[in-house]
């Protein structure tokens, strides 16, 4: 069937897929780009002693890291503590204790921690970082900071993906231990087994390789995420009519980002 015998439907489908398929390589392509030059800022500019960088860095912390951390502590207790203690029940009722710190280091350790908190900061501050990005270049302050010769890129981005993706790893290491350390009082409460044994079965089903994949879902997932939203609020340009149309975009792209890079790294892991 050529072009001139297709049906007008099927043009239109194509036609959208093909937008849609150019418009996701532009959206890779420039987060890669942002994602390469802020790096290359990290590692050769002098940031950390320029006052007003470090000034931007505490501030995003403290918005990201202490402010959340509440959230954490709350998620931890509940989700994390309740999956612990499952798990000790699970594994006693099928009379295979070992079991016990293979799953939490397998289901808490490396799915549930990392993936809760990258949620987490992504609900509490995607909207409010590309609203307020957004809000900076329709305002022209971005024009303002270059003619006072500052770079954009060292002083609104840099600072918060470090802030960001730093947050998400300290965040995501407390969340581990408060889950595991609740979890085994709680089961030791219960009578299920004493923390002395819990503790032991933690670090005989803990290895290298997983303390590790946490540490890289820990920063990976969050690194990724103020990416994708960095790159939309700088998108916002001159018109605040865009700016809650580059949120929403924002989010969304994080959330597959995520669930795209928890699945590459389950696949890498089973070959």
């Amino acid at each position: 069937m050529n072009h001139a015998s297709a049906p007008p439907w099927l043009l239109h489908y194509v036609d959208r897929l093909g937008t849609a398929a150019l418009e996701l390589i532009d959206d890779v392509a420039n987060v890669v780009r942002l994602a390469s030059r802020l790096i290359m800022i990290g590692i050769h500019s002098p940031w950390y002693r320029k006052p007003a960088v470090m000034h931007v860095v505490l501030r995003q912390t403290y918005f990201t890291g202490v402010q959340g951390l509440p959230w954490v502590l709350f998620l931890a207790l509940s989700i994390g503590a309740l999956a612990v203690y499952n798990i000790v029940v699970f594994a006693r009722d099928l009379l295979n204790i070992p079991m016990i710190g293979t799953l939490i280091a397998r289901v808490l350790v490396l799915e549930i921690a990392p993936m809760t908190i990258a949620l987490l900061l992504l609900s509490r501050s995607g909207v409010a970082i590309v609203t307020e990005l957004g809000t900076m270049f329709v305002r022209g302050e971005d024009l303002t900071l270059k003619s006072m010769g500052i770079s954009v890129h060292e002083y609104l981005l840099w600072p918060r993906l470090l802030a960001y993706s730093g947050c998400g790893l300290v965040l995501t290491a407390t969340f581990v231990f408060v889950a595991i350390g609740a979890g085994g009082l709680f089961a030791a409460w219960s009578n299920e087994m004493t923390l002395f044994d819990f503790m032991l079965e933690i670090g005989r089903g803990t290895n290298l390789i997983e303390i590790q994949l946490l540490l890289v879902k820990g920063v990976l997932y969050p690194f990724a995420s103020i990416l994708i939203l960095m790159d939309q609020g700088v998108r916002v340009g001159r018109d605040p009519n865009l700016i809650p149309i580059h949120a929403t975009r924002a989010i969304l792209s994080s959330l597959v980002t995520i669930l795209l890079l928890d699945g590459l790294i389950a696949l890498l892991m089973v070959l």
